[in-house]
């Protein structure tokens, strides 16, 4: 089979570069304001309350297109569970952001052996950029000025439009980029516009693993 040539790859963030565990801003959300975890995730990621789909409410898909500031975002969020008073911006922005773990330090290693292009492709909002991602010794070691966010392109991933804005911002063809991501929804989509894709969720699968099918399109060859 003739392998793809691949000049520019596109790279997650959560459970990517790093793992990310959403439940403590759910527990310390929770404990702070009395708020029921139910109903704090039917707040977030609507009434199916499934996290694991990538799916989200209106509110906080705006703040991850960057529709809306993050005090907004706090201030209708807190509105709508009844809240207010219970908890204020700063302890709020606090919980979001302390959800990640270590980075993935194996990942920044293997990153490093591959010459291509390399950009940051995640959905995001501002709180966590600022606070957490612009800090990042992995973002800064490989995607200087080189980082696509949902909050600033104005859509999410798996929509199409974030993926051909990161496809033009790169300058390549979608036949000759290969994104890795932890959520099968955003690959498949990915691969309908004809690209190249690797689920890898830090969290369950070994490096070893996923160098395996890196090497499998011809990459790291030696």
């Amino acid at each position: 089979m003739i392998k793809p040539v691949i000049r520019t790859i596109f790279v997650d963030f959560g459970n990517v570069c790093a793992t990310f565990d959403g439940q403590r801003f759910l527990d310390n959300f929770s404990k702070t304001t009395g708020v029921p975890h139910s109903m704090i995730e039917a707040a977030l990621f609507g009434e199916t309350n499934d996290r694991r789909s990538g799916r989200y409410s209106q509110l906080f898909e705006a703040l991850e297109c960057g529709r809306i500031p993050p005090a907004k975002f706090f201030h209708e969020l807190t509105r709508n569970l009844d809240c207010a008073r219970c908890i204020d911006y700063d302890t709020f922005v606090r919980f979001w952001v302390d959800i990640f773990d270590a980075e993935n330090t194996e990942l920044d290693k293997l990153l490093a052996r591959l010459p291509q292009e390399k950009y940051l492709l995640s959905n995001t909002n501002i709180i966590v950029y600022a606070r957490h991602m612009a800090h990042s010794t992995i973002v800064r070691n490989h995607f200087p000025g080189r980082l696509i966010m949902s909050y600033r392109i104005g859509e999410i991933k798996p929509n199409p439009i974030i993926y051909s804005m990161a496809l033009k911002l790169a300058r390549v063809s979608a036949e000759n980029a290969l994104f890795i991501d932890d959520m099968p929804e955003n690959i498949d989509a990915w691969r309908n516009m004809g690209g190249h894709g690797i689920v890898y969720h830090a969290g369950k699968k070994s490096i070893q693993e996923l160098e395996t099918e890196i090497r499998s399109f011809g990459l790291l060859a030696s």
